[in-house]
């Protein structure tokens, strides 16, 4: 259910993507029962070893990663989307995500409720969609929104996201 671009290829390794999306899989049934983000970083160590930071709970709709040993270079970030709610437009990143990114100069990787799977470039500030509705645990609650200010591109620029929040 693989739906990336031909040019997310070239942005992302499909190492850390992996890990990101088996990260993000075990972490989105307790994101929805609390209605919380949780967040965290994957780095790679002097080895070339991946390492991921444990999950931190966040807020329902922000959340602060744990540090990176210092030996570790960071390379992406990840975090849920908390729970389903009709009213919130969660399907995509924000672009706060994708300023974030930006700002600590690594790359990023969403789940939505819905379990949409996002790649942020944190260098371009695009949002690309890895794969759509059950790539990763949906919640329960999800409902496909029909209202045409939730429609769901695959691929978003800074921009594009900031206007749709406005």
């Amino acid at each position: 259910m693989f739906c990336a671009t031909q040019a997310v290829a070239q942005d992302y390794d499909p190492q850390v993507m992996q890990v990101a999306r088996d990260t993000l899989a075990k972490l989105q049934a307790n994101s929805f029962a609390a209605n919380r983000e949780y967040c965290g970083l994957i780095g790679r160590d002097d080895a070339g070893n991946l390492i991921v930071t444990r999950a931190r709970k966040g807020r329902k709709s922000s959340c602060r990663p744990r540090s990176l040993p210092h030996t570790v270079e960071p390379i992406a970030s990840y975090h849920t989307h908390g729970r389903y709610t009709p009213r919130d437009d969660t399907e995509v990143p924000s672009y706060q995500d994708i300023e974030g990114d930006m700002a600590d100069g690594v790359n990023g990787y969403i789940a939505t409720p819905g379990g949409r799977f996002w790649f942020v470039d944190g260098q371009m500030g695009l949002a690309y969609l890895l794969c759509d509705i059950g790539c990763l645990p949906s919640d329960p609650r999800f409902r496909r929104e029909t209202d045409p200010d939730f429609f769901v591109a695959d691929r978003y620029t800074i921009d594009a996201l900031k206007a749709r929040q406005d």
